[in-house]
C-alpha cells in the first residue's frame, strides 16, 4: 500500500488554482448583477430610492461573496493539507479527513459536512476492476468508475498534479487497471 500527499511546498500552488476558479464563479455572479438590476430603475413607476435600495444589496451581496471567498480559501488550504492518495493492491482510494482538524470554523464544519454526505469529495474508492476510464483534464487525473456520477463526484478519484510523484501515480494506475 502506497500514501501520496501533496507536497508543503506545492500547497499554495494548489490553493491558488482552485481559489481563482472559485474566484471567477464569485465574480461572474457579482457583475451579472448590476445588469439584471438596472433595468428595475428605469421602469416608469419606479420610486427614487430604488437606486440606493439597489446599491445597498450590491455591496451587501459584495459582502456576502468576499466572506464565501475567504472561508473557502482556508477551507482549500487545509483540504490539501489533509489529502492522501492511497493506492493498495486492489483499489484508489481518495482521503481527506477534517474530522479532528482544530483549525476548522463553524462554517468550514458545516461545508465539511454537508459535502462529506452528498459525494464524493472527501472519501472516494475506485477498485481497479471497475475502471471505465482515467483522464487527464488539466493536469489532474480523473479515475472513473463504472457506476461514476459526475453531478455529485461519487465514485470519482480527483488526483491533483501537485502530489508528490504523480507520474508516478499515473503509471502505477495504468498498470494496474485491468
Amino acid at each position: 500500500m502506497k500514501t501520496y500527499k501533496i507536497d508543503n511546498s506545492k500547497i499554495s500552488e494548489y490553493t491558488k488554482r482552485n481559489d481563482n476558479r472559485v474566484f471567477k464563479i464569485l465574480a461572474i455572479t457579482m457583475l451579472a448583477m448590476p445588469f439584471l438590476m438596472f433595468p428595475m430603475t428605469k421602469q416608469k413607476d419606479a420610486p427614487a430610492e430604488l437606486i440606493y435600495i439597489l446599491l445597498f444589496s450590491m455591496l451587501f451581496t459584495a459582502l456576502i461573496i468576499g466572506l464565501i471567498y475567504l472561508n473557502n480559501k482556508k477551507l482549500t488550504r487545509l483540504t490539501a493539507e489533509n489529502l492522501q492518495i492511497v493506492i493498495d493492491d486492489n483499489s484508489i482510494t481518495r482521503v481527506i479527513d477534517l474530522d479532528n482538524e482544530p483549525r476548522l470554523n463553524f462554517l468550514h464544519k458545516m461545508a465539511y459536512d454537508r459535502v462529506k454526505n452528498i459525494s464524493g469529495g472527501y472519501y472516494a474508492k475506485v477498485d481497479f476492476d471497475n475502471i471505465k476510464s482515467i483522464e487527464k483534464k488539466n493536469g489532474d487525473l480523473w479515475v472513473k468508475a463504472t457506476n461514476s456520477n459526475a453531478f455529485n463526484g461519487k465514485n470519482i478519484v480527483l488526483i491533483p498534479r501537485e502530489l508528490t510523484n504523480f507520474d508516478d501515480i499515473e503509471k502505477e494506475l495504468n498498470n494496474k487497471r485491468k
